[in-house]
C-alpha cells in the first residue's frame, strides 16, 4: 500500500511520485540490480566525472544513495520501534565532502551499496502492516515507517535520473 500524503512531508512527495506501483519490496529488490549492475560497470573515468564545477562525481552521489538510504533505513527502524524523541536532519553536502567517496574504489562502493540494500530489504520485510504505519518526527518532519521505504526507492529513481540526463551515465 502507497503511502497516504499524511506520512510524508510534502518535499518528498516527487520522490514517491517516482516508485512504480507495486509491492515496494520487489520494487527495492530490482532497483538494487540495477543500481548495483550500473556501479560494476563504471570505469575509473566515469566514476570521477562531475559535470560541472562543485557538483558531486559519480561516486559521490552513489555515496549520497548510500549514506541517504541508510539514515532513512535508522529512522524507519526507529519509527517501528515507537521512539519519541524526534530524530536530527542531516546535511547531504557535509556527509558527502566528509564521506571520502572519490578514495575508494567503486568494487567498495558497490559491496557497501549491496549490502546495505539487502539490509534494508530485511529491515522492512521485518515489519507488520501496523509497524508500517507508525510515524515518527525526523528533520522536523511527520513520517510513517512505510513512507521511508518508498522515499528510499523514489531518491535512488531520482538520482539514477540525475546519473543518466547529467552524467549520461546509464
Amino acid at each position: 500500500m502507497r503511502p497516504e500524503p499524511d506520512e510524508y512531508e510534502q518535499f518528498y512527495q516527487g520522490y514517491i511520485e517516482q516508485v512504480d506501483q507495486g509491492d515496494i519490496l520487489e520494487i527495492l529488490k530490482d532497483q538494487m540490480h540495477e543500481t548495483y549492475t550500473l556501479i560494476n560497470s563504471l570505469t575509473a573515468k566515469q566514476a570521477g566525472y562531475r559535470y560541472a564545477e562543485g557538483k558531486w562525481t559519480v561516486k559521490e552521489v552513489i555515496g549520497h544513495l548510500i549514506d541517504s538510504e541508510r539514515i532513512f533505513a535508522y529512522r524507519g527502524l526507529c519509527f517501528a520501534r515507537n521512539e519519541t524523541k524526534a530524530l536530527p536532519g542531516f546535511d547531504q553536502d557535509a556527509y558527502v565532502d566528509e564521506g571520502n567517496f572519490t578514495d575508494r574504489s567503486t568494487q567498495s562502493i558497490g559491496d557497501e551499496y549491496f549490502s546495505l540494500r539487502n539490509a534494508t530489504i530485511v529491515l522492512f520485510d521485518s515489519f507488520s502492516e501496523e509497524i508500517l504505519s507508525r510515524k515518527g518526527i525526523a528533520n522536523d518532519a511527520t513520517f510513517s515507517v512505510r513512507s521511508l521505504a518508498y522515499i528510499i526507492a523514489g531518491h535512488e529513481r531520482h538520482h539514477l535520473d540525475v546519473l543518466r540526463d547529467k552524467y549520461h551515465i546509464a
